[in-house]
């Protein structure tokens, strides 16, 4: 680096704590390597915000039952001109606005969208999406109350709550 005045790194060194803001030794090792950790975060930042605005457009596109990549694919194909800065602040501060684009982006493209999948409770204990038998036991006091289990589409049948509290 160019020969700077021990002003010009006392200005840089101003908020440091310690011998690295009064010794010009030590000062001027800190300082250079601040500037080297600036540059970095320079180039890194772009990339983090990329990040986080393509995983708010996850989350928001998944809402309405799609996929990003085809909502990326089906964005690409439409004649919709926003970009992912865009969409991430309309899924994040305007729902509305943003399910219109998804809307819209569904119909130009003709994307179906997912079903949800239905699974009966001995499915889920078998696929493990229930995992142990503490969990069962939770999910059995839950069932004889009469509440309503997260992540099912529809209630029990009798056969099946039957079923369940035998063990079967």
């Amino acid at each position: 680096m160019a020969n700077w005045s021990l002003k010009k790194y006392l200005e840089l060194a101003k908020g440091f704590q310690g011998r690295a803001r009064n010794t010009s030794k030590i000062m001027m090792n800190r300082v250079q390597k601040s500037l080297q950790y600036a540059y970095v975060s320079r180039r890194l930042r772009p990339r983090i915000l990329r990040r986080e605005w393509i995983q708010a457009i996850n989350a928001g596109v998944r809402e309405h039952r799609i996929s990003y990549s085809q909502f990326i694919f089906g964005l690409n194909h439409s004649n919709i001109q926003l970009d992912r800065k865009i969409l991430a602040n309309l899924a994040i501060n305007e729902p509305f606005s943003f399910k219109t684009v998804v809307d819209e982006v569904k119909i130009q493209n003709s994307i179906k969208e997912k079903p949800y999948d239905q699974v009966s409770l001995d499915q889920a204990f078998e696929r493990g999406l229930i995992a142990n038998n503490v969990t069962q036991t939770w999910f059995k006091k839950g069932i004889k109350e009469g509440h309503k289990l997260y992540g099912l589409k529809r209630e029990l049948t009798p056969e099946e709550l039957k079923k369940f509290e035998k063990g079967e």
